[in-house]
């Protein structure tokens, strides 16, 4: 990717203050800041007053990852993918809600969340986008997934459920987060090795946002993910399974009725000779109902992919 950019031919004197290079780029100065921090893709001087200056290679650098943020990519990929990093960049990035402050200028993940469930409700795709953008420029991808992408898609349910929102709407927010999901699950190159998850939406389940993210964090960790989508039909995932002989297998439920589809897969599943496949059910259904959970025993680990990586991270083993 930096052989695209052809870095070499850009001049590396810093002489651009930061006011001019957000106008040159179109980013907010919080998310260059950001970027320049967590990912040290960048390499300022200072003026004599103590200024952060930046040079025509840093603006080149900058333009392609907001190209690349633009097209669905995370800015942690992007920044992977630039292969670039100086000194001043931090190797490991603990979740900005742990830290005692935001970047300058930035928007918490609850006001970023709150202001997209506005734009879906109101079918503002251009503005949903932007927020999209502006979320995965600033924050890791696994806390815009729990912080900002998760309450606002629990939201747009619970509305829907109450009669505050239409079937119309819902549809419409759930196929804007898929398509962004979905660049991004495929920004991820598949491993060549290690663990094989299957990933999919329950029998007679057509809501595959949740199953998505989990998909995503799941490629993001190292695991070879083969991603069925939405209503999976139990006897093919049943063959596929004791063909491919993967070591995790992860369902979504939101209704009860798709929960209950899950018995057959899990009767079997157990019935296959080790070394079976680690069954994981997780949705709205298994979230809200404890008896699904206990009907299920150990095929429920968490509501939150974030929980659920660092619980497959711990024994048993899956092989």
């Amino acid at each position: 990717m930096t052989d695209e950019l052809h870095l070499n031919s850009y001049d590396n004197t810093p002489v651009f203050t930061i006011k001019t290079v957000v106008q040159e780029i179109g980013i907010p100065p919080a998310t260059l800041r950001a970027w320049e921090r967590r990912y040290g893709v960048l390499s300022p001087g200072r003026s004599e007053g103590g200024y952060r200056l930046y040079s025509e290679r840093d603006i080149a650098i900058l333009r392609w990852l907001k190209r690349q943020v633009d097209a669905g990519v995370s800015i942690s990929r992007a920044a992977a993918l630039l292969g670039i990093r100086h000194p001043g960049g931090e190797a490991e990035t603990a979740p900005l809600s742990a830290r005692t402050e935001l970047p300058d200028g930035a928007r918490s993940p609850s006001a970023l969340s709150d202001d997209l469930l506005n734009a879906l409700m109101a079918f503002d795709e251009a503005h949903a986008h932007a927020l999209l953008g502006e979320a995965f420029a600033i924050y890791p991808v696994e806390q815009v997934a729990e912080e900002i992408l998760t309450p606002s898609l629990v939201e747009m349910g619970e509305r829907w459920h109450r009669g505050e929102a239409t079937v119309v709407q819902e549809h419409f927010a759930t196929a804007t987060l898929r398509r962004r999901l979905s660049v991004m699950f495929h920004a991820y190159d598949q491993p060549a090795a290690g663990p094989l998850a299957i990933t999919g939406s329950a029998p007679t389940e057509w809501h595959d946002v949740g199953i998505l993210l989990v998909s995503l964090a799941l490629r993001r960790n190292g695991w070879r993910v083969i991603y069925l989508g939405q209503n999976v039909p139990t006897d093919q995932l049943l063959q596929e399974i004791r063909r491919l002989h993967p070591d995790l297998v992860c369902l979504s439920a939101t209704t009860r009725e798709g929960a209950m589809s899950l018995t057959q897969v899990y009767a079997e599943v157990a019935a296959l000779p080790a070394p079976r496949p680690r069954l994981v059910f997780g949705g709205r259904a298994f979230n809200l109902a404890p008896d699904l959970r206990d009907r299920f025993t150990g095929a429920y680990v968490s509501a939150s992919a974030r929980d659920l990586i660092a619980a497959l991270k711990q024994p048993p083993q899956f092989r």
